[in-house]
Order: C-alpha cells, then sequence, then structure tokens
C-alpha cells in the first residue's frame, strides 16, 4: 500500500481515477481509508492511503467525520473491513452513504 498527501488523493478523486474505497477499523478510535487506482506509470491497479503532513498515517477517531471527508469527494460506496487483523470480518458494498 502507498502513502500518498491529501492533494494527491483529492486529484485521484477528481480525475475519476479510484475504483475501489475500504473503510478500516484499525482499533475503536482509529479509523482510516484505503482506495485503489492505477498507478499512473506502471497503469497497474495500487491501493493508496492518505498521509499526514507530518508523514503518518492518516486517522480519524469518529467515523462519521470519515465518512463525511468520503462523501465530499463523490464516494457512495465501498467496502469494510471492521477488523484489521481479521479478514473474516471483511463485507462488501455494504457502505452505500446518502447525504
Amino acid at each position: 500500500m502507498k502513502k500518498i498527501q491529501q492533494q494527491s488523493v483529492d486529484v485521484a478523486f477528481e480525475r475519476g481515477e479510484v475504483q475501489e474505497v475500504e473503510v478500516v477499523r484499525k482499533s475503536d478510535r482509529e479509523w482510516y481509508f484505503t482506495f485503489t487506482a492505477e498507478e499512473p506509470i506502471s497503469g497497474k491497479p495500487v491501493q493508496f492511503t492518505l498521509l499526514t503532513q507530518q508523514g503518518e498515517l492518516r486517522t480519524w477517531a469518529d467515523p462519521r467525520r470519515l465518512f463525511r471527508f468520503l462523501s465530499e469527494r463523490g464516494v457512495r460506496k465501498g467496502t469494510f473491513i471492521l477488523n484489521e487483523d481479521d479478514d473474516d470480518v471483511r463485507t462488501s458494498d455494504e457502505s452505500s452513504k446518502e447525504s
């Protein structure tokens, strides 16, 4: 997974390059998202996530704010991963977000 700054994330969403979005619960107070897009040089699908300005994984304590962030970028559906260490908890296409 590649970690990128918000400006690059916004460009990917604006250009419609985002193929799928996953929201991950790392813990009860740590939520983040990943998305898949084609890598500009190779054209192969790569998973990306958002970095803070300090170079760390950007997380949200309140998932409602994360969903608002994604909704503002046009995301209407995706995948939830409710426990990063347990792939059996994964559910697909359940996150339809109404504005």
